[in-house]
């Protein structure tokens, strides 16, 4: 593949600097990696007395504000790199500078890299770190694990199957009996427990096929798939160095959005974690009283219809109750997913993934391994430019840029 971006032809002697200059979201052509800016004179009267050259290169990607964008952009560095550094001599030293969510495809980038051609060092500017924690059920399993597994909720679920398909089956026989030489309460209870039975071992088998095939466009499959495309590379040989300011605005903005799903999540898993035993327990107890209330009505006078009509309908208010209840915090979820992944956010997430696994920015990098990693809030003055956000003022800093060129120097 060609390389992307734009490079700056000159000699290339042995004891060369290779700069090349990532850009942020929607940033496309922004000035500060351009021929004249702020950074590159300081970085180039830096090293001049260090290098026998210096090489800016500049590498432009969609700047879309999506997983997808920044994980295509990584490709299209990672082969950006290995065409520009083939014309360079090997022991040229490469640094990578970047900014906002710059720093994301700069790293992304060195999982497509042979290690000979990682950088020396990655200098970030204000970068929001995407990190992406999957749920225990998913954290450390391969794909075809996550398959396997994939019928995990089968015996939670046919318990309820069961249980609905016995509940329907005694009401209806008590209907279709009634009047005749069946008309007794445990012909329709015995037809409940049957149906219920049988339809359990109907759903051993169907199931597992459906839910292994919902698994294939599922929440947990594509929850495992982005962790693993978002995850940090191992980068042994390359110092990495991050500058941020407090209060950037970027960070604010993505930190409520990471708290918008968060929210929900709480009560949905603290309902999900109570349908099970609630299930079972409504089960047997309708059972249960059932057989009591025809047993009691032979010696104790009262009316057993209306009893029946109580407890339906105190089990319909409480069944019925929880099932709004859950869909109004799944569709609040689901709502503040589309917004957390409008462009301004995120950029787009599927909501269902919300369920396995948490996705978030944080001020640092999870960096499995690394040279060196140094990351510095820089305390914002009225010194600092004014170029209406905070976000954009990092790569102008004259304090930030003065320490950035002090590192390239003597990094090795």
């Amino acid at each position: 593949m060609p390389p992307v971006g734009q490079r700056t032809d000159i000699s290339q002697p042995a004891n060369a600097v290779l700069v090349t200059l990532v850009h942020g979201t929607f940033a496309r052509g922004t000035s500060w990696t351009q021929d004249g800016s702020t950074l590159r004179q300081r970085i180039a009267e830096a090293l001049q007395v260090a290098a026998d050259g210096i090489i800016f290169d500049v590498f432009e990607w969609s700047g879309r504000n999506t997983h997808r964008a920044r994980i295509k952009a990584g490709h299209e560095l990672a082969a950006h790199i290995e065409a520009v550094r083939k014309i360079l001599p090997a022991s040229c030293r490469h640094f990578i500078i970047a900014h906002s969510h710059g720093g994301n495809v700069a790293l992304l980038a060195h999982k497509h890299l042979p290690e000979e051609l990682h950088a020396l060092g990655i200098a970030t500017l204000g970068t929001p770190f995407v990190y992406a924690r999957l749920e225990d059920g998913v954290k450390g399993k391969s794909l075809e694990q996550l398959l396997e597994e994939a019928p995990r909720h089968k015996d939670h679920i046919n318990w309820v199957f069961a249980w609905a398909a016995g509940i329907f089956s005694a009401i209806f026989a008590d209907g279709v009996l009634e009047g005749t030489a069946f008309d007794e309460f445990y012909w329709a209870i015995g037809s409940g427990v049957l149906s219920g039975l049988l339809a359990s071992y109907l759903f051993e088998v169907i199931y597992p096929l459906l839910a292994r095939a919902w698994h294939m466009v599922g929440g947990r499959r594509a929850a495992a798939i982005l962790a693993d495309k978002v995850r940090f590379p191992d980068i042994p040989n390359t110092h990495v160095l991050s500058f941020i300011y407090p209060r950037d605005e970027a960070r604010l903005l993505l930190d409520t959005l990471e708290a918008t799903t968060s929210l929900p999540s709480r009560p949905i898993r603290w309902i999900r974690s109570i349908a099970q035993p609630a299930a079972k327990t409504a089960f047997f107890g309708l059972i249960a009283l059932g057989f009591a209330t025809a047993v009691a009505e032979e010696f104790v006078s009262f009316d057993q219809d209306a009893v029946g009509d109580m407890i339906g309908h105190w089990f319909s208010v409480i069944a019925v109750g929880t099932f709004f209840i859950w869909v109004a915090l799944v569709t609040v979820r689901y709502v503040l997913s589309f917004l957390r992944g409008h462009p301004w956010g995120f950029g787009w997430e599927r909501p269902s993934l919300h369920a396995h696994v948490e996705i978030g920015i944080a001020p640092t990098a999870d960096l499995p391994t690394a040279k060196s990693y140094l990351h510095q809030e820089v305390p914002f003055s009225a010194h600092a430019p004014q170029s209406g956000m905070r976000h954009v003022g990092l790569y102008e800093d004259v304090r930030i840029l003065q320490a950035l060129s002090y590192w390239m120097t003597h990094v090795r």
